[in-house]
């Protein structure tokens, strides 16, 4: 899924991300998402956890 500070999610820029999992928030239309960036998968990843708006999130799917 594409990542951007339009998701709410800042100070990151923007980025590709694997979601690991997710789970709905308390707010309507958003959710918080464990991503790991497509460019640090590896051995070792680290999972990050977000909260990010549905509206700016851009989604991909991988065959």
């Amino acid at each position: 899924m594409f990542i951007s500070p339009a998701a709410g999610v800042h100070g990151h820029g923007c980025w590709w991300g694997m979601v690991v999992s997710r789970m709905p928030a308390l707010v309507n239309g958003a959710v918080y998402l464990r991503v790991v960036p497509v460019d640090k998968i590896g051995d070792d990843p680290q999972v990050t956890t977000f909260y990010a708006r549905l509206s700016g999130l851009l989604v991909r799917r991988m065959p």
